[in-house]
């Protein structure tokens, strides 16, 4: 990831209350399993606000609300995202129907901050293992190469561990360990008009046109840790609260899905730090 996708990451999920869906416009092309055995997260788009999706990546952008892609659906039959193995280095991206479909983010990543605090990514032992210290707002996610139709699946599954350790630094003691997970969908993403690094493939329509008023909020789930690989199993029906304009409590829609990502819980400044150590491993599709 570039300084400053992972830069931009870190003021979304600063104005999302924990809940950080995003999603990286990397390429042109559309497409989404894990069979690029060495590759990188693409070339980085502007990352969107709080509830939105990207900006324009290397594809530059088109007219309207949709960056420069064609919507994708999920072929059936496609089981596995992303089972990490064979790979190496620090990012990974995934295919959908044989094309790119998207890859991993991290926020803040270590390698781009001054102090050389924040998280780092390594796949080179056959999972996603995310390791670092929380000193803001952080969290980890899939970002997608174009919005995609995943309503042939009715939800995600994943294996997932980890540990959060106190620092001694700041306030407070350090929040159990568990995980925000989000899926960002059209219908919940602030419309490029209101969102200050357009396009996006959202269409809500903040109420008050402040992107950051609470009127749109991805929908989501809370993913406890435990020190044991466990398999998540989450339907999309089990992600609740998301909003938009005359709507409150929704699921996201699987038809337009823009992001899935995983928040760390940070109450906020002189909250206490604390180190991580996650690994999330075979994450695939649910099938009816």
């Amino acid at each position: 990831m570039t300084h400053r996708f992972v830069k931009l990451v870190a003021t979304i999920a600063r104005f999302s209350l924990l809940l950080a869906p995003v999603a990286l416009v990397a390429a042109v092309d559309c497409g989404s399993s894990d069979s690029n055995p060495t590759g990188t997260a693409g070339s980085s788009g502007t990352a969107g606000n709080a509830g939105t999706t990207g900006s324009g990546g290397s594809g530059g952008s088109s007219s309207g609300n949709f960056p420069a892609c064609s919507p994708v659906m999920v072929q059936t039959g496609m089981a596995s995202i992303m089972d990490f193995t064979s790979l190496t280095g620090a990012a990974t991206t995934f295919q959908i129907n044989g094309a790119m479909g998207g890859g991993t983010f991290i926020y803040p990543d270590k390698n781009s901050e001054a102090d050389q605090m924040g998280l780092t990514s390594d796949v080179s032992g056959g999972n996603w293992h995310i390791t670092g210290l929380v000193k803001k707002y952080a969290g980890v996610g899939l970002y997608l190469t174009c919005k995609t139709d995943m309503s042939g699946y009715t939800g995600l599954a994943f294996d997932i561990q980890g540990t959060f350790t106190g620092n001694g630094m700041g306030d407070g003691g350090v929040p159990a360990a568990s995980l925000t997970m989000t899926v960002g969908d059209a219908q919940t993403d602030v419309d490029s008009a209101h969102n200050s690094t357009p396009p996006t493939w959202g269409t809500c329509v903040p109420a008050t046109g402040n992107q950051y008023d609470g009127t749109c909020a991805s929908a989501s789930k809370a993913i406890p840790l435990t020190g044991a690989p466990v398999t998540q199993m989450v339907r999309w029906t089990d992600l609740t609260g998301g909003k938009k304009v005359g709507a409150s409590n929704l699921s996201p829609d699987p038809t337009q899905v823009t992001s899935i990502a995983w928040a760390l819980p940070w109450p906020g400044d002189g909250a206490a730090q604390y180190t991580v150590d996650i690994t999330i491993d075979n994450i695939k599709f649910i099938t009816p």
